[in-house]
């Protein structure tokens, strides 16, 4: 495998056999679905500022102006009004195509529901995005995709939460890890800014320790919370820095971009620290790349304290943030291809 790295970013071109198909609805969906390679027609929808539905969020401007200056068509949408459920007021700066053409939305995190709204109002405008909402959900969900990626990830178990948190619910989930520590999430996101107190559980047999963190974890994400809650096992990995202003620990991560089965970019996860020439190694997971269920993806992975790698989470690429390292018109020049 060739990588070019350009600053703290590295462009790949590693391709991988077809995805090989079954018989369930998610396999069934995604032989359905495969969106070809870019066409003239591809367009780039961004979330709008919030205030003006003619500028781009802040957030995303660099993105913005760089697939410009890529010459691929851009859209702007409102993020507010599509968690309202209002598609129309959410879409009214999208002008639809003549015919169907292929699409890719860069925005913020989208609750599946609000991920298929938004899919089939865009239709209408045809307007067709890179993953359907099956695939959407399978690698925004950790637990959707965890049987897929189990044997390179951390062991994991979870559970919906159906009312507010009773230990005696999630005890099995819990006490699977016996006395090792786990780290806390919800089905997407963790609160790994807030460490101690809504994140990182020392010894999972301490119930004391675990009501207090899954509580504290609860309020933090309080309406954004999603499905449920996911335990994860503890693993020591190569350590990097603290965080400069939370203090967490952060470790020697990479995120990869995955488009059409192809590796089209890694960055080093974390702007902060000094990554001493630590690079991405991802030949260890040619055999499940193919098997995940999306035709565009990011594959986080890190650098155990033993040298071994490992798969940390999947997530769908459109609400995958980029790094402050990364080289924004390099990677729509690579999402274009």
């Amino acid at each position: 495998m060739m990588i070019k790295k350009k600053n703290n970013s590295y462009l790949a071109a590693i391709s991988y056999p077809a995805v090989t198909t079954g018989t369930s609805p998610l396999h069934s969906a995604f032989q359905m679905h495969c969106i070809t390679p870019t066409t003239p027609t591809m367009r780039i929808l961004f979330c709008d500022s919030g205030f003006s539905s003619k500028e781009v969020d802040y957030m995303f401007a660099e993105e913005y102006q760089a697939a410009k200056d890529n010459a691929m068509p851009v859209s702007l949408i409102s993020f507010e009004a599509l968690r309202k459920g209002d598609t129309d007021t959410a879409l009214k700066s999208v002008k639809p195509n003549e015919a169907m053409g292929a699409g890719i939305y860069r925005g913020w995190m989208l609750k599946p529901a609000e991920y298929t709204m938004l899919y089939k109002a865009l239709l209408e405008r045809n307007i067709e995005l890179i993953n359907t909402p099956e695939q959407y959900r399978f690698c925004h969900y950790l637990p959707e995709s965890y049987e897929v990626i189990r044997d390179f990830t951390p062991k994991t178990t979870f559970k919906k939460m159906e009312a507010g948190f009773v230990y005696e619910d999630f005890k099995n989930e819990i006490e699977a890890f016996g006395s090792n520590p786990v780290i806390l999430k919800d089905y997407v996101k963790s609160q790994k800014h807030y460490w101690d107190e809504a994140c990182f559980i020392p010894n999972a047999m301490d119930r004391e320790k675990v009501t207090s963190v899954v509580r504290k974890f609860l309020e933090l994400q309080g309406s954004d919370l999603n499905e449920g809650l996911v335990f994860r096992e503890f693993v020591a990995l190569e350590a990097l820095t603290n965080h400069s202003e939370s203090g967490m620990p952060l470790t020697k991560e990479f995120r990869a971009f995955v488009k059409n089965g192809k590796v089209m970019a890694i960055y080093q996860y974390w702007d902060e620290g000094d990554y001493n020439n630590v690079e991405p190694v991802i030949e260890g997971f040619e055999a499940v790349i193919p098997q995940i269920q999306s035709n565009f993806f990011t594959m986080d992975i890190a650098k155990k304290q033993n040298g071994d790698w490992i798969i940390v989470e999947l997530g769908d690429g459109q609400v995958a943030g980029l790094p402050d390292n990364a080289n924004k018109t390099a990677f729509l020049a690579a999402l274009k291809q």
